[in-house]
């Protein structure tokens, strides 16, 4: 099962971000109702290097899973960060960019 981690500054729908980016993956991937989980976590300020202010957000995208091979993370990772931007446009908040990455799991000790 995927989990699926979403940084970004809070918002009022956000609960909107997480369903959409939650179920872009899952039919990437060919999962079901449930077989996704995604969170979110607060990035509660940003700032550019030499203090300057960001013109947007910046979502950061991990979604944690096992390895199902490169051409479906490379899709996963890609109808996450759709689904984002278009929960942006849809909510005319300004996303700057959107980084997503699949991270495999490490071996136990």
């Amino acid at each position: 099962m995927p989990v699926v981690t979403i940084t970004t500054r809070p918002h009022s729908k956000r609960a909107q971000l997480l369903a959409a980016v939650a179920d872009a993956v899952a039919e990437a991937i060919g999962l079901g109702p449930g077989d996704v989980i995604a969170m979110s976590l607060d990035a509660s300020a940003s700032i550019g290097s030499g203090g300057a202010t960001p013109r947007g957000d910046w979502l950061i995208i991990s979604i944690h899973g096992s390895n199902r091979g490169a051409d479906a993370t490379a899709a996963a990772r890609t109808a996450a960060a759709r689904a984002a931007a278009d929960w942006g446009r849809e909510n005319r908040i300004d996303i700057e960019g959107v980084w997503s990455e699949w991270i495999l799991p490490q071996a136990t000790l």
